[in-house]
């Protein structure tokens, strides 16, 4: 009796378990599906946007055939009229910008801080 329910079955074996042979590359191939085109626009652009890309870097993506989703978008539309629309996107959403510094190193000795005659005053009223 065999322990597969079909014939011909074989165990599934995890991807990054499994050896690579050399007529399974393992590369990746985008395949057109019908969806909104629009709303496929807006979730790549805002997924940028909040990243800190700005249009000109959004659009970047554009015109790199190897980005197809963003390339058949400019196909699609043309750049006027999709940067256009990436200009409105992330007019809408914003762009978010981080900005880190580095903190002053303490101070080598204690700080003796005085309580202000106000807070004294205030301590009595209680």
């Amino acid at each position: 009796m065999s322990t597969f329910p079909m014939s011909g079955a074989v165990p599934k074996v995890h991807p990054a378990t499994r050896p690579v042979e050399p007529n399974d590359p393992m590369n990746l191939h985008a395949v057109e599906i019908s969806g909104d085109s629009d709303l496929m626009l807006r979730v790549l652009v805002e997924e940028y946007a909040r990243m800190g890309w700005n249009v000109d870097a959004v659009m970047s993506l554009a015109v790199d055939p190897y980005y197809q989703g963003f390339h058949g978008l400019l196909q699609l539309h043309g750049e006027e009229e999709l940067r256009r629309r990436v200009t409105e996107i992330i007019g809408r959403c914003g762009v978010i910008r981080i900005t880190t510094e580095d903190a002053a190193p303490p101070p080598d000795q204690l700080v003796e801080l005085e309580i202000s005659e106000w807070c004294e005053r205030r301590d009595d009223d209680a």
